[in-house]
């Protein structure tokens, strides 16, 4: 799953529906009795500058009684970093990633890195929001991204990442932010990209699970099944794709000895509860906590060290 943007009426912009509709989605979840649970980012509106928003979906996803594992979103650790143009302070600069909101992250949920074995199952996440950041942590995630070559083989091995690796097709060029902002916005730049497609290649993937774009659809590469999952918060970029299916949801994966075979689960109730505050990536200084309906502390306002 994917996408579930879970926040609270302290902040500057509260969307109970979302959060309804993961209550909706935690509890077919678990009726499904999976072995585990795959996150694939967004678990908050603002985690990134809030962390109680962060402290409370790690305690509803550790109510659980299977185990989880998560990869950060945008929203918890923030945005692809956008270059130096004249544009740069309208175009989400300061909520790009940065190491106040990775230290956020990492004091809740740990690392952001991980690779495991489950039933000859190999899988392996990490956060696609340090590639082309130029922070200190993206040349140590590209060692270890190149380190995962060096596993054992096993039957399957599954890939878990937040940002999809392209919009439209695996070679398309970098998409230049002015002319199309959505699209820049939801994939990985290359020279990255294509490093990430060798990683893959070299460590035999079969599935890579990527969130953040809210609009289901399947492609495949030279051999891999590149997967963009459904949101459970709300739908977007529908009307990009002739295969895209914004419908709400979740993927149950059955796993055989030959094959992984993605079941898309949608919610059965979908909620309609009106909130309040803006979309986007606003800039710190455009946030008005005077319509929040619970009053925050200057902490929670980001006006004070978290």
């Amino acid at each position: 799953m994917a996408d579930i943007h879970v926040g609270t009426p302290r902040s500057y912009r509260y969307a109970p529906a979302w959060n309804e509709n993961w209550t909706t989605a935690r509890g077919q979840i678990v009726d499904s009795e999976p072995d585990l649970l795959l996150v694939g980012g967004d678990l908050t509106r603002d985690g990134a500058t809030h962390r109680y928003e962060l402290d409370q979906i790690k305690a509803d996803l550790d109510r659980l009684p299977f185990p989880y594992y998560v990869v950060p979103g945008n929203h918890e650790v923030g945005n692809k970093q956008i270059p130096n143009t004249i544009d740069s302070q309208r175009l989400f600069k300061s909520v790009s990633v940065n190491e106040e909101y990775l230290s956020h992250y990492a004091s809740v949920f740990g690392g952001s890195e991980w690779s495991f074995l489950h039933k000859d199952v190999r899988f392996t996440g990490f956060n696609t929001f340090l590639l082309g950041s130029e922070l200190p942590q993206e040349r140590l995630l590209w060692d270890w991204l190149e380190l995962q070559a060096k596993e054992p083989k096993t039957g399957f091995h599954v890939w878990v990442m937040h940002q999809s690796l392209f919009m439209d097709r695996p070679d398309e060029p970098n998409i230049d932010v002015h002319a199309d902002r959505a699209g820049w916005y939801f994939n990985i730049d290359n020279p990255h990209r294509s490093r990430l497609l060798e990683i893959f290649k070299a460590t035999k993937a079969d599935l890579v699970i990527s969130g953040h774009i809210h609009c289901r659809r399947e492609v495949g590469y030279q051999g891999i099944r590149l997967y963009f999952a459904p949101a459970t918060a709300f739908p977007q970029v529908a009307d990009r794709w002739y295969d895209g299916d914004p419908t709400l949801g979740f993927t149950l994966c059955e796993v055989s000895s030959d094959a992984i075979t993605p079941n898309f689960i949608p919610l059965n109730r979908l909620s309609t509860i009106q909130g309040y505050g803006p979309g986007g990536n606003p800039d710190h200084a455009l946030r008005d906590y005077s319509i929040a309906t619970k009053r925050p502390t200057l902490e929670e306002m980001g006006r004070a060290p978290h």
